[in-house]
């Protein structure tokens, strides 16, 4: 059962993320965690504006608050395919902590009223810092907001080339494994297209 959090509750968390109160935003969230039987991950999933639909984690990369989002991304479990950036080591309780991860981007990518992100929000800031944060945790860079503007796009406009530089050292990096692997080339060769259209692995 979702916990059941005042509108005065939400109001706090998001402005103590937004303000970037750690000492007290983790108190007020511990507190609610406890009282309604839930985790911090749980607390900070319901805590959602109720016009703007921003989470404390919109807030908290809006304002360029870097350890408020670390200590955010703190409270939500370790993505299955993480980055080279130190994680916390896994739950010995697997089966909670599968569901854990595979909700986890529901929340990281969560979307306010205009379809924008916490990665559009620090892009739209310049903040380099927070990005790398955000994708390190398995944030989607591809995720479209209603202006249908991923989050390079908002830097671009914006001009905040040190962010628009990194997006695309990172595409550079990836399109390179690819290259290297045989990528979407040989992915295609390995496939069989049937006489009816439908697609088969070669042998």
């Amino acid at each position: 059962m979702a916990p059941s959090l005042s509108e005065e509750e939400i109001d706090d968390l998001v402005y103590l993320a937004r303000t970037g109160e750690d000492a007290e935003f983790t108190q007020i969230l511990q507190e609610l965690a406890t009282r309604e039987g839930a985790t911090a991950a749980d607390i900070l999933t319901a805590a959602r504006e109720e016009q703007s639909k921003a989470t404390c984690l919109h807030m908290a990369a809006a304002n360029g608050h870097a350890k408020t989002v670390t200590l955010i991304l703190s409270y939500l479990p370790v993505p299955s395919k993480p980055s080279k950036a130190a994680v916390a080591p896994p739950s010995e309780d697997t089966d909670s902590e599968k569901t854990k991860v595979e909700a986890e981007p529901a929340y990281i990518d969560a979307q306010n009223s205009f379809g924008n992100t916490a990665l559009h929000w620090a892009c739209l800031g310049g903040h380099l810092d927070i990005v790398k944060l955000l994708l390190s945790r398995g944030a989607s860079p591809a995720m479209a907001n209603d202006k249908d503007q991923i989050p390079l796009d908002l830097a671009a406009f914006n001009n905040h080339m040190h962010v628009v530089e990194y997006f695309l050292a990172q595409s550079r990096d990836i399109e390179g494994d690819n290259a290297q692997e045989g990528g979407l080339v040989k992915e295609a060769e390995d496939m069989d297209v049937k006489e009816d259209g439908t697609a088969g692995v070669g042998g």
